[in-house]
């Protein structure tokens, strides 16, 4: 592996790691064949293309606000079009901090509304630590039940009836 390649492939984190899987060497060919000899870099035009195609890949499967909110809060199935973006989700390395975050960014507006005389930080403080300690406690479980509600097996492969 020379350089340019070495280069190319710190673009691909651009890229979700399933489509990556599947298609990353296919990529990486294709800015081999576009290369002009001798060059160590690849191109800027180049560069921000492959960005640009990742970048577009991951929000064009991003899920509606609505559904992101309702799988978030309350731990509702997606749709069948977004249930490789929960896959990814899902499986992916800080799900357990994404949620905790979603739960406190979804769920600080109610304890306004909630409390009299606005928001007591003790009671946002105790209800997080609470929901962070039933979450990692239950993170596998949670797991393998969303994966099996999306039709995956608790690897993340796809289950076919």
């Amino acid at each position: 592996m020379n350089s340019y390649e070495r280069r190319c492939r710190l673009l691909l984190p651009a890229y979700p790691s399933r489509y990556r899987q599947a298609r990353g060497e296919e990529l990486i060919g294709t800015l081999l064949d576009l290369a002009e000899p001798e060059r160590t870099w690849p191109t800027l035009r180049d560069s921000l293309d492959v960005v640009r195609g990742g970048l577009a890949l991951r929000l064009r499967e991003r899920p509606p606000l609505w559904h992101w909110a309702m799988y978030r809060l309350l731990q509702r199935r997606l749709p069948y079009a977004y249930r490789w973006w929960a896959r990814d989700d899902l499986l992916g390395k800080w799900y357990l901090a994404r949620q905790y975050l979603a739960f406190l960014l979804l769920t600080s507006p109610l304890w306004t509304f909630i409390t009299p005389g606005g928001l007591l930080w003790g009671d946002l403080a105790i209800a997080s630590v609470l929901v962070l300690m039933v979450g990692f406690l239950s993170r596998r479980t949670q797991r393998r039940y969303q994966l099996s509600r999306h039709e995956f097996d608790h690897e993340g492969t796809p289950v076919h009836p």
